[in-house]
C-alpha cells in the first residue's frame, strides 16, 4: 500500500486502474446528484466535467471521496445554471419514494414548501435526505466546520416546516371559502 501512496504522490497524474476504480464506484452516486440539480439536456456533460476535474486533482487530493466529488459537482452544477441563463430549479421528488408512503396532496406541498426555501437551505436538505450524508461529508461538501453544517441544518428544517405550515394555513383558508355552509 505505501509504493501505491508513494506513486500518487510522485505522479502527476493518477494511475488508469486507480481512477478507473474511482470513477465505477462514485458514476451512479454523482450521476443523481446532478440530475437533481440541472435540466436533463444538460446531465451528461456536467457529469463529464465533474469527473475531468476530479481527474485533473485526483493525484493532488490527499483523500478523493464521495464527498470530495459533490463539491466537484457543486461548482460544476452553479456553472452550468450561470450558462443556462439562472433558469429555475425543478426539484422532481420522484425518486424520495413519498408517493408510497404518502397521499399525493402532502407530496405536493412537501413540493411547494422545498421550492420556497433558499437555495443554500435547499441543498443542505438535499445532501442530507437525497444523497443520504453524513455531517462530516456534508460539512466537506459545503466548506464548513461540522458545527456549522449542524446549526444549518436545524434552522433549513425550520425554515422548511414553517412553508409547510404556510401552506396549511393557506390550504384550510381555501377550503373555508367553498365550504356550504350549514344554514340555508
Amino acid at each position: 500500500m505505501k509504493t501505491n501512496r508513494r506513486h500518487r504522490e510522485t505522479a502527476s497524474t493518477p494511475s488508469r486502474g486507480e481512477f478507473e476504480d474511482f470513477y465505477n464506484e462514485h458514476y451512479a452516486a454523482v450521476s443523481r446528484y446532478v440530475a437533481r440539480r440541472v435540466p436533463t439536456r444538460s446531465h451528461d456533460e456536467v457529469v463529464a466535467a465533474v469527473f475531468v476535474v476530479a481527474w485533473r486533482k485526483f493525484v493532488s487530493t490527499a483523500s478523493p471521496s464521495l464527498a470530495w466529488l459533490y463539491r466537484i459537482a457543486s461548482y460544476e452544477v452553479a456553472h452550468e445554471r450561470r450558462r443556462l441563463g439562472r433558469q429555475p430549479q425543478v426539484a422532481e421528488l420522484n425518486d424520495l419514494h413519498l408517493v408510497d408512503i404518502a397521499p399525493l396532496d402532502e407530496v405536493i406541498d412537501v413540493s411547494l414548501a422545498f421550492s420556497q426555501l433558499s437555495e443554500s437551505d435547499a441543498e443542505l436538505l438535499r445532501l442530507v435526505y437525497w444523497e443520504n450524508l453524513g455531517r462530516i461529508e456534508i460539512a466537506e461538501v459545503l466548506g464548513v466546520s461540522v458545527s456549522t453544517a449542524n446549526v444549518r441544518h436545524h434552522r433549513a428544517l425550520g425554515r422548511l416546516s414553517g412553508a409547510l405550515h404556510r401552506l396549511a394555513s393557506v390550504a384550510d383558508s381555501d377550503e373555508s371559502i367553498f365550504r356550504p355552509s350549514k344554514e340555508i
